[in-house]
């Protein structure tokens, strides 16, 4: 079982070499990254708090670019586009774009130039499938090529670069049904302003809204300039404030 992906994986050497396999359609994506993980490191921290007043129910009732039931290449590799079709998932969530206001608050968490951030508004009745991130969107949003690069398949990400985070803002506080799983446990009750970091290399996740409320969070990744406040909440359950 695998073998193919294995064999694939193997013989991975650059970030290109990366991105052909995720983009291969005769490769089980889903399956391998899923198999390829360390489950003693899955799970996830409230990693810091921000302040912020952002008008976010305008943001949200905005046309989207892309839609909770649309199937996308851009946020679906071709293993998940089968994977969708075949048990009839959507994107799971809206799409949208990020403005000045809420690039304050990227900024203040101290994400470095380059990273990748947009708004998750899940609706209610969609769902999120079960899966492991490899950062396809991140890799090809970057504005300089790094097909060329080294891979290095221990932290998933071009070798030799300063560690990627993912982490997740609560714009919004929880509201009755909505589901957010980092396996092997839940995020609940989250106020608005958490900030959820997660081992994204080795956690498998899914999200439902099964609520009546919008389920709007700001998803962001990237190298940070001083990872030091993520780290400390994460070993010693210090949460740092920021104000955006």
């Amino acid at each position: 079982m695998l073998e193919l992906e294995k064999q694939k994986w193997d013989s991975i050497k650059t970030v290109g070499d990366f991105l052909d396999f995720i983009e291969d359609p005769d490769a089980d994506i889903l399956s391998w990254m899923s198999h390829n993980i360390d489950k003693r490191l899955s799970g996830f921290w409230i990693g810091a708090r921000v302040k912020f007043d952002i008008d976010v129910d305008r943001l949200v009732r905005e046309k989207p670019q892309i839609g909770s039931t649309e199937i996308s290449p851009i946020t679906r590799v071709p293993a998940e586009v089968k994977h969708h079709n075949q048990y009839k998932y959507g994107n799971g969530y809206n799409r949208h774009t990020i403005n000045d206001d809420l690039a304050k608050i990227v900024e203040a968490l101290g994400f470095e130039k380059g990273y990748s951030a947009f708004i998750n508004n899940q609706p209610p009745a969609t769902v999120v499938h079960r899966h492991i991130d490899f950062l396809s969107c991140w890799t090809y949003e970057q504005h300089t090529d790094i097909r060329s690069l080294e891979y290095d398949k221990i932290l998933k990400q071009p070798k030799g670069t300063k560690p990627i985070y993912r982490c997740f803002v609560a714009l919004d506080d929880w509201h009755p049904g909505q589901i957010v799983n980092f396996e092997p446990n839940f995020w609940t009750e989250w106020k608005k302003g958490d900030v959820l970091f997660f081992d994204w290399r080795n956690t498998p996740h899914s999200t439902a809204n099964c609520g009546k409320k919008d389920r709007p969070l700001l998803k962001i990744t990237g190298t940070l300039k001083d990872p030091t406040y993520v780290e400390q909440a994460r070993h010693d359950k210090l949460v740092k404030t920021f104000i955006a």
